[in-house]
């Protein structure tokens, strides 16, 4: 009988044949590779690898040459090219007037847009009044739908050390004999701690060339998020 797969959590419970997956599990799972995979950062605090809505703000030069073409490249990948807005945003003092750009050409094999832009020209600026400055603000649907086959492994070795966490307790964890605990206290603090460190130190070294496959951190396909 083939089963069908529509969300992640299909996926992990149909290819980790040998866990019990919870979905709260997946979902920790799904937060914490977001996380390293630089998906969800400062600006998007609960943002994840899931296909999604996404936005970006982007400086703009104040003015531009006759022959200037503004290139942008999105930061989440894989995206869908048909979902994108461009809005230019012109802002003069606490005034904001939005100009949404409709002619663009997307190059399918650079994965860029280009444009050009209603900016001043260079040269014709005026030499006083209030400074305007001037910013890109694009939205698109970017993420994946369902894990990349080749990170199902990588997944469900990450997914079994959740589940350690989740169900541990005093009778299968060092730590509740530890020292410096009140008797019969379990610092659970502590115990998550170690349990998140040997997770990332095992992770790091066996998976990050892996994961970088979907991170989009500065260096995006290089790198991830942690110092290895």
């Amino acid at each position: 009988m083939t089963v069908e797969i529509n969300t992640v959590y299909d996926q992990l419970a149909e290819y980790c044949d040998c866990l019990d997956v919870k979905e709260s599990d997946v979902t920790e799972l799904i937060s914490l590779i977001s996380v390293h995979t630089c998906w969800a950062d400062e600006d998007n605090l609960c943002g994840t690898f899931l296909k999604g809505d996404r936005q970006e703000v982007v400086d703009l030069p104040d003015c531009v040459c006759d022959c200037d073409v503004f290139t942008f490249e999105p930061r989440y990948v894989p995206f869908d090219p048909d979902s994108f807005t461009f809005t230019v945003i012109e802002q003069e003092g606490i005034t904001e007037t939005a100009t949404e750009i409709t002619e663009y050409v997307y190059s399918a094999i650079d994965e860029n847009f280009r444009m050009e832009l209603p900016l001043p020209q260079c040269g014709c600026m005026p030499k006083c009044g209030c400074e305007k400055k001037y910013k890109l603000l694009v939205t698109y649907v970017a993420g994946y739908e369902l894990i990349p086959d080749c990170l199902l492994p990588v997944f469900c070795e990450a997914l079994q050390w959740i589940k350690i966490k989740n169900t541990c307790d005093c009778e299968e964890c060092e730590p509740c004999n530890a020292d410096n605990q009140t008797e019969g206290v379990i610092d659970y603090t502590t115990l998550t701690g170690r349990l998140q460190d040997y997770f990332l130190d095992t992770l790091t070294k066996q998976y990050v060339r892996h994961l970088a496959m979907i991170s989009v951190c500065e260096y995006k396909r290089e790198l991830w998020a942690v110092v290895v």
